[in-house]
């Protein structure tokens, strides 16, 4: 029943946006023609415009190449679109396993449709973008290391790459997650009395936190059983490295990761996306993770040491708000989109807002650092915190379409809610975005006075 739910939506909200927008629209005119291009067999005609790697057309060329078997037509617009839709039915069962780690029962299938309603991922489902097909092959690759089928997590790492090359930031954390998961099953088998057995310390991120001597021996620990179990490790990372060393090979190939026009994606330090992130995580987190107990918590029992890392947490992000704060170009001019009025509405309406939203940056960070430490490892939140940093750092352009799969990673590693209310308030909540960005999506087009004979349409 609630997998029928997922496909009613998927399939109204797709006839809406088919019928009302049969043509392509903004990154369709880049993506469309391309996979167009290899349905008619050309896969040497590059559009320099576009920057991302070609995993989307050749997927959709598969199912067009099994409809002629059938004599059917499927690379026009909506039938290419079509392909986000089965990435979507995908990720749904995806999601699905990973929130059922104990046992499957209709509250966790009720808590993976709330996220694959996660309203800037579900969105791009009915236009022919890639981060439909990018978030579900990176979480298909992470439930396989689940799984412990890591070679072929590796592969479906591969295949994310293909779709967006930073990617490749999330097999290097499976590779590494998969390295730890061997390393435990390792130690479970091991000798206690073996002299030359080195203990392998992963605790609950929870539980060392405000250790820095006990996270330093975490990490230790985990250099020198990688140098100790090399032999073992290898054969279960073959495909990560294959995957991360094809990877290497391209930048060498390419001179950058950037395929096609590079004007607009040039990267720098834009230190402040974490700050931004972490608002957004709250936001769309709050109907599981927001507690008025946990803010009591935290006013109340802090002690000379959290209130010294607060003081000292406030003092950086000043800092790097200060110096690294970018104002992209798009961001400014491109009214299409929620970033853009975000920034408008509050970072624009004075200069000293971007400092004063400090506080809130830090107890976002606080509380959500809380949430997700108290159910994940040292060093899988350490391997997590890196890849964020990697991820959204370099990225000049606040785009929230970034923020899909770090948002997705962290909330199935947050347990299921004992109090069901709490998911029926999020899918609830996630919906009424969703429609509200689909009717203004299809009932409020505008016009820009440049392209008078365009409509405009407000989207992610």
């Amino acid at each position: 029943m609630i997998f029928i739910l997922h496909v009613i939506n998927l399939l109204i909200t797709a006839s809406l946006i088919y019928i009302n927008v049969p043509n392509p629209y903004m990154d369709e005119i880049f993506h469309i023609p391309q996979a167009q291009q290899y349905c008619r067999g050309d896969f040497f005609t590059w559009d320099p415009k576009l920057t991302t790697p070609p995993g989307l057309y050749l997927i959709s060329n598969v199912f067009v190449y099994i409809g002629k078997l059938f004599k059917y037509d499927l690379c026009a617009v909506n039938t290419l679109r079509f392909t986000n839709i089965l990435f979507s039915i995908g990720l749904y069962f995806v999601l699905v396993s990973l929130t059922s780690a104990k046992s499957l029962t209709w509250k966790s299938k009720l808590y993976a449709l709330s996220l694959a309603w996660f309203p800037v991922g579900f969105f791009y489902n009915f236009l022919y973008y890639t981060d439909s097909g990018s978030t579900f092959f990176v979480l298909l690759s992470y439930l396989l290391v689940k799984k412990r089928f890591y070679r072929l997590a590796g592969v479906m790492g591969m295949v994310s790459i293909t779709f967006r090359q930073t990617n490749v930031i999330w097999v290097c954390l499976f590779m590494m997650i998969t390295i730890i998961d061997v390393l435990s099953l390792n130690e479970k088998k091991s000798d206690d009395k073996n002299q030359e057995f080195i203990s392998f310390y992963n605790p609950l991120c929870a539980h060392i936190i405000d250790s820095p001597t006990r996270m330093m021996q975490s990490i230790m620990s985990l250099v020198a059983n990688i140098l100790k179990n090399i032999k073992l490790l290898l054969p279960n990372i073959l495909t990560f490295v294959l995957a991360i060393v094809g990877f290497a090979l391209f930048l060498v190939w390419n001179n950058g990761i950037v395929l096609g026009d590079r004007s607009n994606h040039s990267a720098g330090l834009h230190f402040p996306q974490l700050y931004y992130y972490t608002s957004f995580l709250s936001l769309f987190s709050a109907p599981w993770t927001f507690s008025l107990k946990n803010i009591f918590n935290l006013a109340m029992h802090s002690n000379v040491k959290r209130v010294f890392y607060t003081i000292l947490s406030s003092i950086i992000t000043l800092y790097l708000i200060h110096k690294y704060t970018h104002e992209h170009p798009f961001l400014l001019s491109d009214n299409r989109h929620y970033s853009f009025y975000v920034w408008k509405k509050i970072y624009r309406r004075h200069w000293s807002v971007r400092y004063l939203l400090t506080p809130v940056y830090v107890i976002s960070e606080i509380l959500n650092i809380q949430a997700f430490a108290n159910h994940t490892s040292f060093l899988v939140a350490l391997g997590y915190l890196t890849a964020l940093i990697l991820t959204l750092v370099p990225s000049p352009l606040l785009e929230f379409r970034y923020f899909i799969i770090p948002y997705l990673f962290y909330m199935v590693h947050i347990p299921l809610p004992t109090q069901t209310w709490r998911t029926i308030i999020g899918l609830i909540f996630y919906l009424n975005i969703h429609i509200l960005t689909v009717y203004l999506f299809l009932c409020k087009p505008f016009v820009w006075q440049n392209e008078p004979d365009q409509l405009q349409r407000f989207m992610w």
